[in-house]
């Protein structure tokens, strides 16, 4: 393994951080590589075969499965996945793996793994009790089974709820679980320079293919792991050189060499330890030999990964020792002196198969404390199939005969493969130790994480929770806008976890309980920090260690008007910077939002971003949304109101999935109240199918007194306190909306001729006000209803409970008000009545899609304003007015919703008799 050396060595060469002083726990690598030295790999050979027949039947029961209707979408599997991958995740799971550690494959390779744990019996419920031997054969034969019953399954790819999912990142997505792991592996750093002691160690294992390292995610991470010196994470390409749509061929002249060659570049050139896995032991061997080094010569330079692949797909002794004979003459004399099967078998002996090899790799990556670790590996897509490294493979499935040989060959029962696939012998010994390790560990990492839990959610209960933060400088700001409240926010959360005090040294309630939990509280952005209000969390306060001298204090040139960007790993840094890489801001939210759920400690991310690029980092965001990661998503500026600074920016796309709520409030007290409540849900853990926050702010200010008065001039709080008001506002508006405006009980408010319900959103509220007082000239009452969250209120959430806040607690109904003749002496004058419904105008800065079912939902008639054309630049007003959302179009909305409502007929039915 020269090629590996040789790269391993230049990379140790490089200067290290300040970070490589940490203890590199040298006996235990000692100790574990003493192990490995002395393993049976023969016996290990054996254990992945039956692993990988297990996979295989995994499959073949998926696809014969009874019951399956006409026209009914095929199962599939991946069966040359499989195969491609079998000796690499062999080497991680019965060599390397410890109970600590996480995993994150790519998609087609989760019955191989599950394979694995199966021999090894790791199997856990639900609860994280050991899964019986039934339940566990139960669970083999249920791969992408729907569990009716509770019976355990196993769902199409990698994920959580699987038998085996502990510590597994999903995999559904490609690109993104390797990611994710990186920047869990971050959240371990960062608990470590905290002196937060999770008691652990771990591994982060990542598995992805050759085509899949061309998705941008994964490119776009590895800086920030070389920068941040992440140790033990060990990327593993399962370098196959084929995907889904077969062979892959690359341009070798123009790259200057393999796909392999550009990767492992790429790792290099950012800051990890690259290792090109390309010959297996029995290769070497040959390459040792006098004139091997012509063989090793010739596969390295003569031949292309096209050429090479074909050579695999001939499966042919004759063909190859030809084909490599032509390359070199010299070779070819060599060769004479094995036989073709021989020179077959030294052929297909590619590193990615070579489990010694591969432990020897892996083992390096293992014991890397402060620099990542990528291994590109040789492999066959297919490897021991008939379909190895045909183009066509990729969903390709064995056939009964095919299965039936290599049942036989592996010496397994091809009818019932799940029972005792492996008896008596050192097999059984080996997979019995190796499996009672595995659980013990397993069940002391998930009582640890559960005690921690335990501790603090005891504490949290014991706490008085305040509904706000009493951030004064409101009081001051007459005029404010909700991104500058979010700076607010997140500026005193930032003072109370550093232990900063008022300078008379006095407390009060509300800080003691958010000092509580505020060294928790992270914020992150994806270079938009100090033009997000987030400057004072970052002032100094950068989590990270550059390892140089800090330039700007040494020559006097720090800018006191921006905030200090040198990197400090200790317990004041407490933001996360990344460059424009909105999908690594991302998936660093989700890890560390998943932190609670590993290992029991509640980090909460808050990530801020220019909204419009959220749409950069959907992926990521729907996979920590799936993952039931609890963090906040700040876009801010939102929609058209960033419209002076860029019209491109406008755009806001609908958001409505399961497991988050969407927030986009208008008042500053409105964030306080919302956000509150919010950490107290994460840090309670309340927020069950919650657990992520998407907010919509804006800088368009608005007058914060209006609030208040407003609210004054509703009937229902005549005479009533103002602490009373205020606490029924923040309930309507934590449960999705509430009404600022509403005259009910004034003089004509008659509903079904004068009254009109208009709802809006954030800064085009003020619109809404607007309009409410010119219709209030006219004769007509329009009430004001400011919609908080669109998800509570009339989404996902609103569905579940029957749109009870809409309909209930805001009394918003579609019934029908007889207004004209109501008073009818006989049945003839039925006729002439004449009724009509209180319709809706809806106004907010998105698609329409975000408040267009309010009128279907109450059954009246409902006009919605929204963006609906691509904008322009310039002024709030101006854009406001192009898009028809500016009080004008509001007005003119409410006389149409009016107008048309007023001829509604009423239709008797030609039963009735008159």
């Amino acid at each position: 393994m020269q090629e590996t050396s040789t790269q391993t060595n230049r990379q140790e060469n490089h200067s290290s951080t300040s970070r490589s002083n940490k203890s590199p726990m040298k006996k235990e690598t000692g100790s574990r590589n003493k192990e490995t030295r002395s393993l049976n790999y023969d016996l290990l050979y054996q254990l992945t075969d039956r692993a990988f027949f297990l996979a295989l039947k995994m499959i073949d029961i998926a696809n014969t499965r009874p019951g399956v209707v006409r026209g009914e979408p095929k199962v599939g599997g991946h069966p040359a996945a499989c195969a491609s991958s079998k000796h690499i995740l062999a080497a991680i799971h019965l060599v390397l793996k410890g109970p600590e550690d996480y995993m994150a494959n790519k998609p087609h390779v989760s019955p191989m793994d599950h394979g694995l744990n199966y021999l090894m019996k790791t199997f856990r419920e639900a609860d994280g009790t050991p899964m019986s031997a039934e339940r566990s054969e139960l669970a083999m034969r249920h791969l992408r089974h729907y569990s009716h019953e509770g019976e355990p399954v196993f769902q199409s790819y990698h994920a959580e709820a699987d038998p085996d999912g502990y510590r597994f990142f999903p995999s559904g997505s490609v690109g993104i679980p390797p990611v994710n792991a990186l920047y869990t592996a971050l959240g371990y750093q960062l608990a470590e320079d905290h002196g937060i002691d999770t008691g652990e160690k771990p591994t982060f294992w990542c598995l992805m293919g050759d085509s899949e390292f061309r998705e941008g995610s994964l490119m776009e991470a590895m800086p920030d792991a070389g920068e941040r010196s992440l140790g033990r994470l060990v990327w593993v390409v399962d370098y196959n050189r084929q995907n889904l749509d077969g062979t892959r061929v690359i341009n070798e002249k123009a790259m200057g060499g393999t796909d392999a060659d550009r990767i492992v570049k790429i790792a290099e050139a950012n800051g990890w330890s690259a290792i090109k896995l390309k010959h297996g032991k029995k290769r070497e061997k040959a390459f040792a030999t006098p004139g091997g080094e012509e063989l090793k010569r010739v596969l390295d330079e003569e031949l292309t990964d096209f050429e090479f692949q074909a050579l695999l797909g001939a499966k042919d002794p004759k063909v190859t020792r030809k084909s490599l004979g032509e390359k070199s003459d010299k070779l070819a004399k060599w060769l004479k002196k094995y036989s073709d099967e021989e020179v077959q078998e030294i052929f297909f002996n590619v590193g990615g198969h070579d489990l010694e090899s591969l432990v020897e790799v892996l083992s390096q990556g293992k014991a890397s404390e402060n620099r990542p670790t990528l291994i590109v590996a040789y492999t066959i897509k297919g490897h021991g199939l008939e379909c190895a490294a045909l183009s066509g493979n990729h969903s390709m499935l064995p056939e009964d005969e095919e299965l039936k040989a290599i049942a036989a060959a592996y010496e397994m029962d091809y009818e019932n493969p799940f029972r005792s696939p492996v008896s008596g012998g050192e097999a059984e010994a080996y997979l019995k130790k190796r499996g009672e390790e595995l659980n013990a560990g397993l069940t002391r990492v998930r009582e640890a994480a559960e005690a921690r839990k335990a501790e603090w959610l005891d504490k949290m209960s014991k706490l008085d929770w305040p509904v706000d933060f009493d951030i004064t400088a409101l009081k001051m700001s007459p005029v404010a806008h909700t991104q500058w409240m979010w700076g607010q926010i997140a500026a005193k959360l930032d003072r109370l976890a550093r232990g900063e005090r008022k300078a008379d040294g006095k407390t009060n309630p509300t800080e003691d309980v958010w000092r509580e939990v505020a060294p928790l509280f992270l914020t992150m952005a994806p270079d938009v920090g100090s033009s997000t209000n987030t400057s004072p969390n970052m002032n100094g306060k950068l989590y990270g260690d550059i390892g140089m001298e800090d330039f700007e204090k040494t020559y006097n040139t720090k800018d006191d008007k921006a905030p200090d960007i040198v990197p400090h790993a200790d317990k004041r840094s407490g933001h996360l910077r990344f460059e424009i890489a909105e999908g690594n801001c991302m998936s660093a939210a989700g890890s560390f939002g998943k932190f609670w759920y590993f290992t029991g400690i509640p980090f909460y991310p808050a990530m801020t971003i220019y909204d419009f690029f959220i749409k950069r980092a959907l992926d990521q965001f729907y996979y920590n949304v799936y993952w039931h990661s609890s963090f906040a998503t700040i876009g801010t500026p939102s929609g058209i109101t960033l419209a002076p600074e860029g019209a491109q920016h406008s755009w806001k796309s609908d958001i409505q999935m399961p497991n988050v709520i969407n927030w986009e409030p208008c008042y500053a007290k409105e964030l306080e109240w919302i956000l509150a409540a919010t950490l107290k849900n994460h840090f309670t853990h309340d927020a069950k199918d919650r657990e992520a926050a998407l907010f919509r702010l804006v800088t368009k200010g608005m007058i914060q007194k209006d609030f208040a008065d407003r609210l004054k001039t509703q009937k229902r709080f005549e005479g009533v306190e103002d602490a009373e008001m205020f606490e029924t506002i923040r309930k309507d508006v934590l449960a999705g909306g509430y009404a600022l405006v509403h005259y009910e009980g004034y003089e004509d408010y008659t509903p079904g001729d004068n009254v009109v319900n208009v709802f809006a959103m954030s800064a085009l509220v003020a619109e809404a006000l607007k309009a409410s007082d010119l219709l209030r000239e006219k004769g007509i009452y329009a009430n004001v209803y400011v919609v908080t969250s669109t998800d509570l209120l009339l989404g996902n959430y609103a569905y579940l409970n029957g749109y009870e806040h809409l309909k209930t607690g805001l009394a918003v109904t579609g019934e029908l008000f007889l207004t004209k003749n109501a008073e009818v002496k006989n049945q003839g004058e039925w006729a002439s009545i004449q009724g009509a419904r209180v319709p809706v105008v809806s106004v907010h800065d998105g698609e329409p899609g975000l408040l267009d079912n309010i009128g279907s939902v109450v059954g009246t008639k409902q006009i919605c304003l929204a963006v609906r054309k691509t904008s322009k630049s310039g002024t709030t007003a101006d854009i406001f007015h192009l898009h028809g959302l500016d009080a004008e179009g509001v007005l003119d909305g409410c006389m149409r919703a009016l107008e048309e409502t007023a001829k509604e007929t009423f239709q008797i039915s030609p039963n009735v008799s008159l």
